[in-house]
């Protein structure tokens, strides 16, 4: 298993930092996009390379909004879909974390309904309260949909691109709805359940269509992390590092070692099921150290979770 990393912002000094701490693998993380032709491709993955660091996934991956919901003009989306999986696969970039939400605003796929919640020493994190929960805030334009019309629309989506995706050599890494509740505003979303997961994989089988083991999702579900590992193992392609407190319709997010998952077992398990892929740090907390507003991407805060993270894979990966 190897530690990854998104960079924010992504930059030189960023590149440094996660290079001095020990990681050598960065993750592209953009939910707007991606450098979409080669030559911007190539730019990004050699702007990591002079720093003798490897670009290693992309994570939001081209527009898809228009293919989540079935709109004219998915099908130019999906062929300059399948133009971005072409280049990754040249560029040796082989894995794609995407996610089938609806995007309800231009930055609300991942809802949340605070992102002022005290968490360890009042530090400040995201949470998430039904109660508390106003679509108003949240205004768009799109119908309502269905279950079955987004799993229709994800059926035609992934059998356009797996075969591009094998032909490259690239994983698609499915991220959970989050948080995984429907409808939201109106808008169904399905990636919501373990049942989910099974037939995603079940409707398109292929070695490259697998998931993003997102711990946080899952344990806002209820799961078992350790369980869930193993019920997907072979087909996980890619894990997000989190953990949270409370459950489904009402949850904060936490340090990754202030939460209830039992995170030694879990790097237990994955090495029991022999995963070898990537797994980067999520959302965290803000530090009073910090002087920006909380969206959990804050950079010190991750520099806490891998190192956190590199201290539980020393002794049970050695």
């Amino acid at each position: 298993m190897k530690i990854a990393a998104v960079l924010n912002p992504f930059n030189h000094e960023n590149l440094a930092m996660a290079k001095q701490i020990g990681v050598d693998h960065v993750v592209y993380y953009n939910m707007r996009g991606m450098p979409m032709n080669l030559m911007e491709l190539t730019e990004t993955k050699k702007f990591v390379e002079d720093r003798d660091q490897t670009l290693s996934v992309v994570e939001g991956g081209p527009p898809i909004d228009r293919i989540v919901l079935g709109k004219e003009g998915r099908d130019e989306q999906i062929e300059q879909y399948k133009v971005a999986i072409g280049n990754m696969g040249k560029l040796g970039i082989k894995v794609l974390c995407y996610n089938f939400m609806p995007q309800i605003t231009e930055d609300a796929m991942v809802i949340r309904t605070s992102y002022q919640t005290h968490e360890r020493g009042n530090a400040l994190t995201s949470s998430f309260d039904i109660d508390d929960f106003d679509p108003e805030t949240f205004p768009h334009e799109e119908l309502s949909t269905t279950d079955e019309q987004m799993w229709d629309n994800l059926e035609y989506f992934l059998k356009k691109i797996i075969p591009a995706a094998e032909e490259a050599e690239v994983k698609l890494a499915m991220h959970p709805d989050d948080p995984p509740l429907s409808p939201m505003c109106g808008l169904s979303r399905i990636m919501r359940s373990v049942e989910s997961f099974d037939r995603l994989l079940s409707v398109a089988p292929s070695e490259v269509n697998g998931i993003t083991l997102c711990q946080g999702c899952f344990c806002e579900l209820g799961c078992d992390i350790p369980e869930i590992i193993r019920h997907f193992a072979g087909k996980i392609h890619f894990v997000h590092f989190r953990d949270v407190v409370g459950k489904l319709e009402k949850f904060r997010e936490t340090f990754p070692d202030n939460g209830p998952t039992d995170m030694v077992e879990v790097f237990k398990t994955y090495k029991e099921i022999g995963y070898e892929g990537f797994i980067r740090s999520d959302h965290v907390p803000l530090l009073a150290t910090e002087n920006m507003q909380p969206n959990g991407y804050s950079m010190q805060g991750h520099i806490f979770a891998i190192g956190y993270m590199r201290g539980l894979m020393e002794p049970i990966f050695g």
